[in-house]
């Protein structure tokens, strides 16, 4: 069967997987019809029908089940529909989101709850602001940024660094549960080894912007900032550099981890008022 690599130009990205879906399920016999696959992976038939023709393509879950019954090569379904989620990500992103999928350690400054950690109440109060742009697709996006969350469920997870700025706890985004939930979400997270979180103060100075580094699992670092509508993902070894000494002028100014999990624990009592 072909791989991904070849895709035919004029094909969608949609059809390309419908049809590898339909070959791999025509070549494993009669029986096989779309309500017989659809059982095994507890879908419908006119699901199964949707994904043949390029209609509607499945999330990851329904990727992973179809690849495991359809007896195709483990992530060739799934790296398909992370293909088509990131081409709803703006372009000047693509590449990062693509690398954090991939990396070992995330040492990030954010003046936002990072995407990794938020919930979906809070994801959704912040696309409606204004960071997704078309309110109609607001279900969507927030879908796919709790999808990109699966990177930490892995059995080796990533190592995260955050240093987060105070006043996006402060900050009242969706309400104070939606604030409450978030930041209680956050302390959980903590609780995980591979999770740590401080927080620079409102006295700290702060940066224009947003900084994440990457360590890839080859050891290669990457470097992304972000502002209101612009962003830039880099590799080379000069700038990364100077980005990992921004973020770590910004964690000396941080408070330590146990303050900071008090500070937290205090911002949420204080969402209840």
């Amino acid at each position: 069967m072909p791989g991904a690599k070849d895709l035919d130009p004029g094909d969608s990205i949609e059809q390309y997987l419908g049809n590898m879906v339909r070959e791999a399920r025509l070549a494993l016999g009669r029986e096989w019809t779309q309500a017989y696959v659809a059982a095994k992976v507890f879908s419908s038939g006119s699901r199964i029908s949707e994904i043949e023709r390029g209609e509607d393509p499945p999330d990851r879950d329904l990727a992973r089940k179809l690849e495991i019954v359809l007896h195709l090569p483990a992530g060739s379904l799934v790296h398909l529909v992370r293909i088509l989620t990131e081409q709803n990500v703006r372009d000047y992103a693509k590449t990062y989101m693509r690398r954090q999928l991939e990396a070992t350690a995330i040492h990030e400054f954010s003046l936002v709850v990072p995407g990794l950690l938020q919930t979906a109440g809070y994801a959704r109060a912040a696309m409606e602001a204004g960071l997704a742009g078309d309110s109609a697709q607001i279900g969507d996006y927030v879908r796919r940024r709790l999808e990109r969350q699966a990177v930490l469920e892995q059995p080796d997870p990533p190592w995260m660094m955050i240093v987060l700025d105070e006043a996006s706890l402060r900050r009242d985004i969706g309400g104070g549960q939606v604030m409450r939930e978030q930041i209680e979400h956050l302390l959980t997270m903590c609780e995980r080894p591979n999770v740590n979180i401080q927080v620079l103060p409102m006295r700290g100075t702060p940066v224009a912007g947003s900084v994440a580094l990457l360590t890839l699992p080859k050891g290669e670092r990457g470097a992304y900032t972000e502002g209101f509508s612009t962003g830039n993902y880099t590799e080379d070894p000069a700038e990364v550099m100077r980005f990992q000494r921004v973020y770590d002028l910004l964690q000396q100014g941080a408070s330590g981890v146990r303050a900071s999990l008090e500070l937290m624990r205090a911002i949420a009592k204080e969402h209840d008022d």
